[in-house]
């Protein structure tokens, strides 16, 4: 999953890492782990403000933190093992045992396989116990058995359908071995009649020794030059699901040695034992909860409701939830330190690579009155959700379809695009399907994050975007001298309204799509309490996500059938395994984003944008202030993205939940067939999708004071950040930002 540079005989040149926690406040110390192929690394802690470096930007800008010594150290190369699995722990039952059955229901989604695919082992290579029961390269089942001088392997012939629940049963009993496989239709359709075979084998199966119960997964011993000896890890991960595994022991009256229930504590990693023997077990690398399991009718499509149909779990060959890294060295974040974004910056000695390890400094006190500040809030969910994308990637599964005109191979990419492609370890993005075709729903920031740098130019845009596109707000915030914080999503999530304390005005990045329901209220709440609002991105507010207090650095995402998404999750798995909540569109709920941004989502592009045109409401005297050195009729009329208007984009609509009587006070110039409409305004016959063809897309700037006394000033944008830093933030979007967010802080209204 690595590329490897033949011609040197070794790795590329490359050095990446993650900071952990990834957000942190002053006091708190943050452990920094770095791979790095080269023999040398040196490193310091930046705070950035700005860090794109194109034409037409403004000057990189960062500070370095000198509480926090510079260093030097070896390099190291690390990698990460994706793969998820259940792992019980010193498995073995303490009781004579006649011979074990082992019984479970299974449903493959990737049958044809480049590698075995366990289903359930307890099998040790080296003392040659245990069993284990895979599908092979073939998709049909191998049961292998430890017999104390060997591993004696059976293949069955027996195959299974894709995406077809069975169930199979499994029992030792001496040196015979039987095992019957049974499928199971959902309604009518045909299935293969059931099948049963026994073997025997040449010794008798050892099966009752202290070790590891696997799911989905097997353990194998390789030897470790490092130490010396033998090192385990973890290999042959299954991609389907599993349902109601059970293990009992044989004779006239069977004892119940282990039997997992999945459906219970389903928002947690622990698996459980119903058994009463305590052999309870955990969960690695985050596989996917709440699923349809071999029992599921569609009575019930709700698993916090539901009395059975959710026993299952579905598991990844590339689900990755931690790297698991070794840490480097930790830097501590000086009690001065002010919030913000934070970086700290690793270069190789030979010069041959660089990174930026991004992280979040959060406020711990106030050391003013918050009624003169502003709060940007970073959307590190968004970041999450988007972490190490791979939708570029034609050798996946992949339903991004950027347009017949798109060429990748010219499009503008910064460094970090090249890492991502070659680094498959790192782990996937929300927008992105598993290896066998199911949508990705976890994302985690325990691993590197590369597109999360301040640099970043999004490879399909050919521009900043999310975070670096943040930044380019932060340098303003900066140059403008207009006092400011900054807090994160996960903040506003786990301190919903009070991480606000009263601050003047708050806003948002150009791209806040994944709003928990907590961070969501916060917004709310905020607005309620005579706080203003200023939404300066598009798409924002859009898919419902959740977090567990638990594990907090996962981010959990359910897409539904409507909206415009990658995939869809099959039906009856659109409620949240961590919190569970529904997920889908917060429209589908009945929160649009116009209901308290005064616009929504409507369409997106990848191509050029378009400049905004000023109403008559806009020419209003109370509103003169706005618009102070703003001339002439056309706002943002240049930009990274072309016009101030692109890439994804949201209108004024009071039939989508917009507030009548908001001010429309620019409108965009119209788009061309670049832009599609978003499948949610779609109504029956779809016609009149694209841009030329229907004035339903477009971008609004909205305004309006709140019941609360806040205003709420939206844009309706992705590309309204990549406008403001245009030729240095000398322009006229930068002028109405500045005389908005200005003009707020005065009290005007």
């Amino acid at each position: 999953m690595v590329a490897i540079d033949a011609e040197k005989g070794g790795y590329l040149p490359e050095i990446i890492g993650y900071a952990e926690p990834w957000i942190a406040a002053p006091g708190d110390s943050v452990a920094i782990k770095i791979s790095c192929t080269e023999p040398e690394y040196k490193y310091r802690t930046v705070r950035l403000i700005q860090g794109i470096d194109l034409e037409h930007s403004p000057e990189k800008a960062e500070e370095e933190v000198k509480d926090i010594p510079r260093g030097q150290r070896q390099g190291r190369f690390q990698t990460a093992q994706p793969g998820s699995y259940g792992y019980v722990p010193n498995w073995g039952p303490p009781i004579a045992a006649e011979g074990l059955q082992v019984s479970f229901y299974m449903q493959p989604w990737l049958v044809d396989c480049s590698h075995v695919q366990t289903l359930v082992s307890t099998l040790d290579s080296t003392a040659h116990t245990g069993f284990s029961i895979a599908l092979n390269h073939q998709g049909s089942l191998d049961i292998s058995v430890g017999t104390g001088h060997k591993i004696e392997v059976i293949s069955t012939g027996l195959k299974h359908q894709e995406k077809t629940w069975s169930k199979v049963k499994l029992v030792f009993n001496g040196r015979s071995v039987r095992l019957s496989l049974t499928h199971i239709p959902f309604r009518v359709e045909p299935v293969p009649p059931p099948a049963a075979s026994e073997w025997q084998l040449n010794g008798e199966a050892l099966l009752f020794r202290l070790g590891p119960l696997l799911v989905a997964a097997s353990q194998s011993h390789a030897a470790d030059n490092s130490r010396g000896g033998l090192r385990s890890h973890v290999t042959d991960f299954f991609n389907g699901r599993i349902d109601r595994l059970t293990l009992k022991s044989c004779g006239q009256k069977p004892l119940t040695l282990a039997k997992y229930d999945f459906s219970l504590d389903m928002s947690s990693d622990r698996i459980v034992d119903t058994s009463g023997r305590g052999y309870d077990g955990v969960l690695i690398n985050a596989p996917t909860r709440a699923v349809k399991g071999h029992d599921w009718d569609g009575s019930e499509c709700d698993w916090t409701r539901a009395k059975s149909g959710y026993g299952a779990i579905h598991f990844h060959d590339d689900d990755l939830d931690d790297a698991e890294w070794d840490t480097d060295f930790v830097i501590t974040i000086p009690s001065s330190a002010r919030s913000g974004a934070y970086a700290v910056e690793v270069e190789a000695v030979n010069g041959r690579d660089r990174d930026s390890i991004t992280f979040f400094v959060r406020p711990t006190h106030w050391s003013s009155d918050n009624s003169k500040k502003v709060c940007l809030v970073f959307s590190t969910f968004t970041y999450l959700a988007y972490a190490n994308e791979r939708m570029y990637d034609t050798s996946r599964r992949n339903d991004a379809d950027l347009g017949p005109g798109f060429d990748i191979n010219k499009a503008l990419k910064s460094a970090e695009f090249y890492k991502m492609r070659r680094r498959g370890d790192l782990g996937l993005s929300c927008y992105d399907r598993h290896n066998d075709g199911s949508g990705v729903c976890f994302s985690s920031s325990k691993r590197p994050i590369l597109n999360v740098r301040p640099g970043y130019v999004m490879w399909a845009f050919s521009r900043p975007r999310e975070f670096s596109a943040d930044l380019m707000m932060l340098g303003f915030l900066e140059r403008e001298g207009i006092p400011y914080e900054i807090l994160t999503d996960h903040d506003l999530h786990v301190r919903g309204a009070g991480a606000l304390q009263c601050f003047n005005t708050v806003i948002t990045g150009c791209h806040p799509e994944y709003p928990t329901l907590e961070s969501y209220s916060a917004y709310s709440a905020f607005a309620r309490g005579g706080g203003s609002l200023m939404y300066l991105g598009g798409n924002g507010f859009y898919w419902v996500s959740a977090l567990n207090a638990a594990r907090p650095h996962r981010l959990e995402v359910r897409r539904g059938d409507t909206g415009v998404r990658p995939y869809g999750l099959p039906g009856g798995e659109h409620v949240n395994g961590l919190d569970g909540q529904r997920g889908g569109l917060w429209r589908s709920r009945g929160m649009s984003c116009n209901t308290l941004f005064g616009v929504g989502f409507c369409a997106q592009g990848t191509g050029p944008g378009v400049p905004y045109r000023r109403t008559e409401v806009s020419r209003d005297p109370k509103l003169s202030w706005m618009f102070t050195g703003v001339d002439g009729d056309l706002i943002g009329e240049h930009g990274f993205g072309g016009g101030a208007s692109g890439d994804e984009i949201d209108r004024y609509d009071m039939e989508n939940g917009s507030p009548e009587g908001a001010l429309t006070l620019a409108t965009s110039t119209g788009h061309s067939d670049d832009f599609g409409i978003a499948i949610e305004d779609l109504s029956y016959p779809a016609l009149n999708t694209l841009g030329t063809q229907t004035n339903l897309i477009r971008s609004d700037v909205v305004y309006y004071v709140g019941a609360g006394g806040g205003a709420v000033f939206s844009v309706g944008s992705i590309n309204w950040y990549c406008s403001l830093a245009w030729d240095g933030y000398n322009n006229n979007v930068a002028r109405l930002t500045g005389n908005v967010i200005k003009g707020f802080l005065a009290g005007k209204r």
